[in-house]
């Protein structure tokens, strides 16, 4: 009885589940019969095909549409589409309307639009997906009625800023350029620093809305070419809406990993890159981005300075080594601190451990507890001085320490000696060059802390 009532349950819901799907069906075909029934060709009627376009660019009032005739093509319809802001509008009037416009004789014949220009490159295209994009990015569009293709020329003149000194990779002695948020500038500044027929360039578009131009350069004789098939693949692997910065690329085709530490090295500068190139390292440019990814690194590349190589060995040498004590001091000295104040103060001397018994004798915190308040006040000022306005960011590190720390102090919070232990760390992990690696330094000293109060 139960195996029937079962058989007849599942019999009943599964035609319930039919009669469902075939309710489903007219609307799934009508949708698919919409979608197939959406022009995407131009059919060669200029009204059509402006019809076309102004139904696909629907409330974009950035996207601009000029009709002119032009005489040269027997006094036909020309329709120009471009967007306002994108395009070099002296090169729009000077060498796209105004050669339309101009009066040929009748013995010279014309049979292509692109002859009457004068520009440099162009292309054609007959269906509308081919070019509906490159309108977007930056290109004119020009339609002739009676013709079924779209010539599109390329007078890109994208907002940007000039070049300038990076702001967060300042040297004393080394060239002042930086990288801009155009990829053309940029590759421009590499290839000039690299005049050199090896060094290759990938170029590929990445989001599926952005559409975000990301290129791969590499020497093909001094790189290893396994590294750079790999992340060409990885780059085509990427599936996503959009990509804003070269950082969400690295996130995107690299392993996912627990490691606080930075898989890649991100500069602004033209000269570290074409450095690290000449070393066998690969770099990933994003277009709208000034940081210029490096890869693979080590360890020593991230507090490293363009600058060791410009100075004396000597001095080059000796600076190294006071980043790599300050990477020491800015991970260990708050732990050590209290792990000897806690557990080990046979370790200080005897003079130097009466003082700091008696600058803690009013403190009402253990050592573990005082110093994870005082390293996260650090931290909070420090990054309230990042986020703030340049003229009040530096005032306000300085002045907030000053009355801050002295504050405490008087008020027997904290003690003055690990005041001085926590200032020291701070300054040693502000020498580390790279950011990213300052902030995994940053991030382990937390945790060594809390493991040398409690184990």
């Amino acid at each position: 009885m139960y195996a029937g009532q079962s058989c007849g349950r599942h019999y009943g819901g599964e035609f319930v589940l039919k009669k469902l799907l075939a309710r489903l069906k007219p609307n799934i075909r009508g949708s698919k019969a919409n979608t197939s029934q959406k022009p995407d060709k131009l059919t060669g009627k200029l009204k059509t095909d402006e019809q076309l376009l102004r139904n696909l660019y629907k409330d974009c009032d950035d996207v601009k549409y000029k009709k002119v005739v032009v005489p040269a093509m027997g006094m036909r319809q020309a329709l120009i589409l471009y967007v306002e802001g994108l395009v070099d509008s002296s090169t729009l009037n000077r060498d796209i309307v105004s050669k339309l416009l101009e009066v040929k004789q009748q013995n010279e014949q014309v049979r292509h639009i692109a002859d009457l220009l004068a520009v440099g490159e162009s292309s054609t295209f007959t269906r509308i997906g081919e070019f509906a994009n490159d309108i977007l990015q930056g290109k004119v569009a020009i339609i002739l009625d009676g013709y079924a293709e779209v010539t599109m020329i390329d007078t890109k003149n994208w907002p940007s800023r000039g070049i300038e000194e990076p702001i967060q990779e300042r040297l004393i002695r080394g060239p002042r350029e930086g990288f801009t948020e155009v990829i053309q500038m940029s590759l421009a500044l590499i290839r000039r620093r690299l005049p050199d027929p090896n060094l290759k360039v990938h170029c590929r578009e990445v989001g599926r809305r952005s559409r975000t131009k990301i290129a791969v350069a590499y020497i093909e004789d001094v790189c290893n070419l396994d590294t750079v098939e790999e992340i060409k693949e990885r780059l085509a692997a990427i599936d996503i809406d959009g990509i804003l910065d070269p950082g969400a690329t690295a996130e995107l085709i690299t392993e996912r990993t627990i490691t606080p530490f930075p898989l890649f090295l991100s500069t602004e500068r033209p000269d570290k890159v074409v450095g690290g190139l000449l070393q066998g390292k690969i770099a990933i440019i994003a277009d709208g981005s000034p940081f210029v990814l490096l890869a693979p690194v080590t360890a020593a590349d991230f507090f490293q300075l363009p600058e060791d190589y410009y100075m004396h060995s000597i001095y080059g040498t000796l600076a190294r080594m006071m980043r790599f004590i300050g990477i020491i001091l800015g991970t260990t000295a708050t732990a050590a601190y209290t792990a000897v104040v806690s557990y080990h103060y046979e370790m200080i001397p005897q003079g130097i451990i009466v003082f700091i018994a008696e600058t803690r004798q009013a403190v009402p915190f253990s050592p573990i507890t005082e110093a994870l308040l005082l390293e996260g006040a650090v931290e909070l000022l420090r990054e309230a001085s990042i986020r703030l306005p340049g003229p009040i960011g530096p005032t306000l590190s300085i002045v907030g320490a000053l009355i801050l720390g002295q504050a405490a102090v008087d008020a027997q919070l904290v003690s003055p000696v690990l005041l001085i232990v926590v200032a020291t760390s701070f300054l040693a992990g502000s020498s580390i060059p790279n950011y990213e690696a300052s902030l995994a330094i940053r991030f382990l000293r937390f945790p060594l802390l809390v493991m040398a109060g409690y184990l």
